[in-house]
This record gives structure tokens, C-alpha cells and sequence, in this order.
């Protein structure tokens, strides 16, 4: 196991170091492209159940009113 590390450290030596550099920044950029899109996705999600729950709050205050100030049984 120790022989086998030692030859990837070998192989590193000969990294382009201005490729190394660049692909950690583009990778940084994705992944924060990915971090903003899932958080976006995240507050739709939960705006739509908002949404969903006001309406349905509605719903039911109008239900309520109806009840009490036209006298119908729902």
C-alpha cells in the first residue's frame, strides 16, 4: 500500500499547476452554480406550499363566515 502511494506522489510532480488551478476554480464556480439552483429550487418548493396553505386557510375562513353570518350547515 505505501509502495502504491508513493508512486502517485511521483505522478503529481508532473501536474500543470495552471491546469490544477483552473480546474479547482472551475469546479469552485459549479458548485456554487449548483449550491444557487438547488436553493432556488428549495424556496419555489416552499413558496408552493405556502401558496397551497393560504388557499386552503381561505377556504375555510370562507367556510367559517358562510356558517356564521348566512346560517348555512357545512
Amino acid at each position: 500500500l505505501g509502495d502504491v502511494y508513493k508512486r502517485q506522489m511521483y505522478k503529481a510532480k508532473n501536474i500543470d499547476t495552471d491546469k490544477a488551478l483552473q480546474a479547482i476554480e472551475a469546479y469552485r464556480l459549479r458548485k456554487e452554480y449548483d449550491y444557487d439552483r438547488d436553493l432556488y429550487g428549495l424556496k419555489k418548493y416552499y413558496a408552493g406550499i405556502q401558496a397551497g396553505l393560504d388557499f386552503a386557510e381561505s377556504l375555510f375562513k370562507c367556510a367559517n363566515y358562510e356558517k356564521e353570518k348566512v346560517g348555512g350547515n357545512r
